[in-house]
């Protein structure tokens, strides 16, 4: 029996990747705070006050299945070079030890530089893909109380052994 289950990618909206936090997309119109040579928007999303990490990643093209995510307090993603797709699993409970994401809960983002998401608290995800060709990505997490999200493996599998194959169709 196959227990690959496949999720085709799709474009990032607010609505979409409600269920799994929020996402920040380029805003239209004026910026409310301008300099002679910057704009600035603020303010588009919450972000927590724990003691913040930030990060960079290259990421290469890969074919293989995805088997494992992980979890943590909030986190940020930012691609800069280029797209990347981000697959989330809804969150659970952090203070739950024996959870393990929902393959069947999954769905896959395509995000562009300019463009954001914040993972709320427990959400799974594993490490963002580039949608075409390598990609450097930030991103700015909370770490979880110990044992969740510092431990050397934070990697948890699917519940039923299952993985997930990202289809990008766009």
């Amino acid at each position: 029996m196959d227990r690959q289950v496949v999720v085709r990618a799709e474009e990032l909206t607010v609505e979409h990747f409600a269920p799994y936090g929020q996402a920040v997309l380029m805003p239209d119109g004026l910026a409310p705070k301008r300099g002679q040579d910057w704009d600035c928007w603020d303010n588009l999303a919450r972000f927590g006050s724990a003691a913040q990490r930030v990060g960079c990643v290259w990421t290469r093209p890969t074919n293989r299945p995805i088997t494992h995510m992980e979890r943590h307090l909030a986190e940020v993603l930012a691609p800069v070079t280029a797209p990347v797709i981000q697959a989330m699993a809804l969150p659970d409970d952090l203070a739950d030890p024996h959870a393990q994401p929902d393959a069947h809960t999954v769905r896959a983002f395509i995000i562009r530089p300019g463009q954001c998401i914040v993972m709320a608290d427990g959400a799974w995800h594993w490490a963002a893909i580039p949608w075409q060709e390598t990609a450097f990505y930030y991103f700015i997490f909370q770490p979880s109380l110990e044992p969740f999200g510092l431990t050397s493996d934070p990697w948890v599998p699917f519940r039923h052994g299952e993985s997930i194959r990202i289809e990008v169709c766009i």
